[in-house]
């Protein structure tokens, strides 16, 4: 990756400024998983009471990437108890001092992250199978992304496991698990009660009319499940 300037207000906190957020993601609270490729929408999503911000953008070069990473880093930390998720770019991750790392089964292999980043970033992988997620917890992983549970028009080739393969893979492991593909209003307490703590929502939030309204629909799904209180 090629040196680019970097904004100051984004590097400002020292190692003993930064808060620890390793333990950000736990088997004991539900929080919708929101995506931001863009300052403004990352600034709805946070207005809005978004408390996980997952940076992916697959089409910026490596030096536009962490101009954006660095700004949206700057933006999250405005916010107190929000995180910043960034997708696939350790370097990246490592340069803005982002809460956490996120990598797919394709990506660079777990051990090798946490071993080059450090104890105060969460390290999140994807998977889509029981043995993955024995492996990746097994690795070290903070919590996994557990998907597609429902075909996405987001990715239209990613393997649907449904409820049952999510099912499968909560009660194998002990790290939090984030469902993620085609989740909705009518079927997030479904996903909720197949043991999934987080859950990743792009489209659904991000494309509606009303984004907080939208926003506060699903929290409001999640603190009130059927049949009992959270």
């Amino acid at each position: 990756m090629k040196p680019v300037s970097r904004p100051a207000f984004a590097f400002m906190q020292s190692d003993q400024q930064m808060n620890n957020r390793t333990p950000f993601f736990q088997t004991t609270r539900r929080e919708v998983y929101c995506f931001a490729d863009t300052l403004p929408l990352c600034d709805a999503l946070l207005s809005a009471g978004a408390k996980v911000i997952q940076l992916r953008h697959k089409k910026l070069d490596d030096a536009a990437f962490l101009r954006l990473a660095a700004e949206m880093a700057d933006r999250v930390r405005r916010y107190p108890g929000a995180v910043l998720i960034v997708n696939d770019r350790v370097s990246a991750a490592l340069a803005v001092r982002a809460d956490g790392i996120h990598i797919g089964q394709e990506d660079a292999d777990c051990r090798d992250v946490l071993r080059r980043v450090p104890p105060t970033m969460m390290v999140g992988v994807s998977v889509d199978t029981v043995d993955q997620a024995l492996a990746a917890e097994a690795a070290g992983a903070h919590y996994l992304g557990a998907g597609a549970v429902f075909a996405t028009p987001t990715k239209k080739d990613a393997r649907v496991i449904g409820l049952d393969g999510l099912r499968a893979i909560t009660a194998a492991v002990k790290v939090p698990v984030v469902a993620i593909g085609g989740i909705s209003l009518d079927n997030i307490r479904e996903v909720a009660a197949a043991g999934a703590r987080y859950f990743a929502i792009i489209s659904q939030i991000n494309q509606a009319a009303d984004l907080a309204g939208r926003l506060a629909a699903f929290n409001d799904r999640l603190e009130r499940p059927e049949g009992g209180a959270r």
